[in-house]
């Protein structure tokens, strides 16, 4: 069972007092029957323990993250669990407020995919306080608080793995562009770190400019629009974008011939998919959305039944392949995006 909840963007940076307002009040709901709710299964009424999952993702509009979603909800089913999944709006707040009405409501265990690493901190603490288990999905959460686990990919390998591609695409040299995600959010900063460190190994490649497309296909059409007008032919070697939106970018290159440009994408949709074998992309880093959402559930099935041996601590790490024209014949994408 899934109940998807989303509400109206507030205040990017709330007020100090009213965070502390949402997270006494989780706090308060909580500790009034933690130990029957929080730390045991529920009662389903035929004798059989039930578990209910808390999950709160920062934006569920982002197909990446609303098929990492489904996945976890359809993992949970199949093992028993139901599903509580709220929609953060990409908007911090709001994301307290989501924790807090899952800790409200007894859930026996957070999984949490924020928007902000550190702004969610004092969540989790309240959550701690609360005595249930807390697992990290997909976007890292900064030290501070008790994580049963990290679950997802690592967002710097990600990045290297960028980077080196982009180096192998260039033969080692050129100018590159960067197109980030959304700004301050851990696979941002990570990835971008990855990518600069990737490219200290290749004195001859230089990022020129780095700017925003916030994973959104819209977006980075435009940005790729104004890259391409702003680097006439020869003047600019590769763009790399953290996601997959970069295969928007890339089919407009290629209908104004513009094929003296690589592209790299993160991530592996079906559009990203046909990009590659239409050699309009020249790769990318499969990080699985279905990958994650799976073994988060079935992370959070395993603690909670006392078979915590089986988690991965503090982080399980999904793989991350490389798919070019070499060896996209061996890849099908499992989302759409």
């Amino acid at each position: 069972m899934i109940q998807i909840k989303s509400r109206q963007r507030s205040l990017r940076r709330p007020a100090l007092a009213g965070i502390a307002a949402i997270l006494g009040f989780g706090l308060a709901a909580c500790s009034s029957g933690a130990s029957s709710s929080a730390a045991g299964p529920g009662a389903s009424g035929t004798g059989k323990a039930t578990y209910t999952l808390g999950v709160m993702i920062n934006d569920t509009t982002n197909p990446f993250l609303a098929a990492m979603g489904t996945a976890l909800t359809q993992e949970a089913a199949k093992l028993g669990m139901k599903v509580d999944l709220e929609n953060g709006g990409g908007d911090m707040s709001t994301e307290i407020s989501d924790v807090s009405d899952l800790l409200a409501k007894h859930v026996n265990a957070l999984v949490l995919t924020p928007s902000d690493p550190t702004a969610i901190v004092p969540a989790v603490r309240t959550a701690n306080q609360a005595g249930v288990p807390v697992f990290d999905l997909n976007s890292a959460i900064s030290p501070g608080a008790q994580l049963i686990t990290y679950i997802g990919d690592s967002d710097y390998q990600y990045g290297v793995a960028e980077g080196d591609m982009a180096a192998q695409a260039t033969g080692g040299k050129g100018n590159v562009a960067v197109l980030l995600g959304v700004l301050g959010d851990a696979p941002e900063v990570d990835r971008l770190a990855g990518i600069k460190a990737a490219f200290q190994k290749y004195p001859g490649i230089k990022i020129v400019t780095t700017q925003v497309d916030n994973w959104v296909n819209s977006t980075n059409l435009s940005d790729t629009q104004d890259l391409l007008a702003k680097y006439p032919k020869g003047t600019l070697q590769a763009i790399i974008a953290q996601g997959p939106e970069m295969y928007v970018g890339a089919a407009y290159a290629a209908k104004v011939h513009r094929t003296d440009v690589k592209f790299i994408a993160g991530d592996y949709s079906t559009q990203v998919e046909a990009a590659i074998k239409a050699g309009q992309l020249y790769g990318t880093v499969n990080q699985s959305p279905i990958t994650e959402g799976t073994d988060a559930a079935q992370d959070a099935y395993d603690w909670l039944t006392g078979k915590k041996s089986l988690v991965k601590t503090p982080d399980a790490y999904v793989p991350l392949p490389i798919v070019t024209a070499a060896n996209v014949a061996q890849y099908q994408a499992a989302w759409s995006g």
